[in-house]
């Protein structure tokens, strides 16, 4: 009885026998390379999750992900070099012309070298991984996946952005270092300046007790200007990456409840229009028209 290395070895020799017998080949092919990218991402992940890879979460999705395309590169390689040698197509020939060949299409996909070149050196410099929010070309959003060639990045509002690797000229990465919540908050010409600073230190500590991403106490910096009507006071605050907005709404609301409470009054954008007729101000206003033009006169 021969072994199933004999028999695969001789089947690859056999000639074409018929249609169905090569379809169904095909479909062996094809499940075995499907089985084999589930175990092997299966143990990629596990691998990454080891303690073996002493690795933060930014990074080690970032590596799990550039492996998971590896890996199904590698292995559909695989499966493409079976099926032709199934076919009965000289593989080697292939291979031994693809020095010439790889010159003559290298100059035709210059784009897609700079492509993968470009996203080596985005994953070994660690410029952004996924999860990080960044902004690349203008475009704002929290990084999805990045390969070799690709990187996707999705917008907070849900659009999906695929931007080639050798088409990134600046990133910005906001996910790196903490972020500063600044709050100008306004107040009347005559409120006592420090009573309202200290109505303002003691709602950021409340504020700080019920949101997390608030890392210290807040800084009252002071008087920021003197506008025509108002006092601006400026405030900020250390918070997690990315998280200062979402700090700076809670304390605008929580500074504007205490300042009711207080009776500490802010500013209100107040137009007064004066007419005065030809007579003078006793004359009283001189009645016009909805297009602005007057009526009449005061003799």
């Amino acid at each position: 009885m021969k072994s199933y290395l004999d028999w695969y070895s001789d089947s690859r020799n056999l000639p074409l026998v018929s249609a169905a017998g090569h379809i169904l080949l095909l479909i062996v092919y094809f499940v075995l390379a499907r089985i084999a990218i589930r175990i092997s991402v299966s143990a990629v992940h596990r691998l990454m999750k080891s303690q073996l890879m002493r690795l933060d979460e930014r990074r080690r999705m970032t590596l799990t992900s550039l492996l998971d395309n590896v890996v199904r590169y590698i292995i559909y390689f695989i499966f493409v070099v079976e099926v032709l040698t199934s076919l009965h197509v000289h593989v080697e020939t292939l291979i031994a012309g693809a020095g010439i060949a790889g010159l003559a299409v290298g100059f035709g996909a210059q784009s897609l070298i700079k492509d993968m070149l470009t996203g080596l050196f985005i994953l070994f410099e660690d410029q952004y991984g996924v999860g990080d929010c960044v902004k690349i070309n203008q475009f704002t959003g929290t990084v999805e996946s990045i390969g070799l060639r690709l990187t996707r990045i999705r917008a907070w509002t849900g659009e999906v952005e695929i931007i080639p690797n050798g088409q990134i000229q600046q990133v910005t990465n906001y996910s790196r270092h903490n972020s500063l919540a600044v709050m100008d908050i306004h107040v009347n010409r005559d409120v006592d300046l420090n009573r309202a600073m200290e109505v303002i230190a003691n709602t950021m500590k409340q504020v700080r007790l019920e949101d997390d991403n608030m890392l210290r106490d807040a800084e009252i910096l002071g008087v920021q200007a003197m506008e025509q009507n108002d006092i601006i006071i400026r405030v900020t605050a250390e918070c997690q990456p990315m998280t200062h907005a979402a700090v700076q709404r809670l304390a605008y609301q929580r500074i504007k409840e205490a300042f009711d409470r207080e009776g500490i009054e802010t500013p209100l954008q107040r137009h007064v229009i004066r007419i005065e007729s030809s007579a003078g101000p006793a004359a009283g206003p001189v009645p016009k028209t909805a297009d602005g033009r007057q009526t009449g006169g005061v003799s």
